[in-house]
């Protein structure tokens, strides 16, 4: 009996023991941001692949994406009371793949308020299991419960959380997924756009449409921000989201080119290998099925 015991409270303590150990990096005075490896989820990251961040808004922190897991969002939020102590006072979640907000349910616990576009209500499958359920470790997704925002938007709308103006801004057609949101904050001229913006590893367009995606980008550059989160990369200056604009141009040009010349979509693929992105991270795992999904959306127009 005592081995038995001694046996339980070990696997208990090993699942509740894990820490990412997470370090925030300062974008601005008002905003630090956790950033993710340029790699596929796996039980090495446990899901650390992924861009999140914290507004400092005087009264309170705004938390923009909870990352992969409970002991992800758990691990952030101690590292940031760490540079100062404030409660969390919202969460905004921009889109619906998981690794962005499956951290939700440790601030749910504590009732605080996640926002969301209401895209989650048709498109986030609480019924089967997580991409990180499955492909990351049993203890780094230990009391992760996935839990949908508790208010959802369908438009652009503007909030003041303490000292801070929060400009929601939801892409107008689909993009990078159904509905992707961003965060604009007048003030420092900060913007986390989430997904819309990838550096130092290739975007995926699993989901997505690259014209909307194209234009969405357009609207972006219209806010002259001078500081520019991705969702992953860890690049944050003003031109950062330039490998994913260039990308994703040229990918487009060259695949109606290969539809004019009357090519198929595995012609296409291979004539369309833009080997000079196989400098980025993910090429090899994301740029095929980038130039296939493409080709599916642009051989209608």
């Amino acid at each position: 009996m005592k081995t038995l015991l001694g046996t339980l409270f070990l696997a208990v303590t090993s699942l509740s023991a894990f820490d990412y150990a997470l370090k925030p990096v300062r974008v601005t005075s008002d905003v630090h941001c956790f950033f993710g490896k340029p790699e596929i989820m796996d039980k090495t990251n446990n899901g650390n692949i992924v861009n999140s961040c914290y507004i400092d808004a005087g009264e309170g922190y705004v938390v923009v994406d909870t990352g992969p897991s409970y002991l992800y969002a758990e691990s952030a939020y101690k590292a940031m009371k760490k540079i100062k102590s404030l409660p969390v006072k919202l969460v905004i979640n921009t889109h619906i793949h998981d690794d962005h907000w499956l951290g939700n349910n440790y601030f749910t616990e504590q009732s605080i308020r996640v926002l969301g576009t209401d895209d989650f209500k048709v498109n986030a499958d609480m019924s089967e299991p997580t991409r990180m359920q499955t492909y990351i470790s049993p203890e780094a997704y230990a009391k992760t419960k996935p839990t949908m925002p508790t208010e959802m938007i369908s438009s652009d709308t503007n909030l003041t959380i303490g000292n801070q103006t929060l400009e929601l801004k939801i892409a107008k057609r689909k993009a990078h997924t159904a509905k992707d949101m961003v965060v604009f904050l007048p003030k420092s001229k900060v913007l986390i756009a989430a997904d819309l913006v990838f550096n130092d590893r290739l975007p995926s367009l699993r989901d997505g449409d690259i014209n909307g995606w194209i234009e969405a980008l357009g609207d972006l550059d219209k806010l002259g921000a001078l500081h520019v989160v991705g969702g992953h990369g860890n690049r944050t200056d003003k031109d950062a989201a330039r490998m994913t604009r260039e990308y994703l141009t040229q990918m487009r040009s060259e695949i109606r080119a290969a539809i004019a010349e009357g090519l198929g979509i595995d012609e296409t693929i291979k004539k369309v290998s833009m080997e000079s992105y196989k400098q980025y991270k993910l090429y090899e795992q994301t740029h095929r099925h980038n130039v296939e999904a493409s080709y599916r959306v642009l051989e209608w127009e």
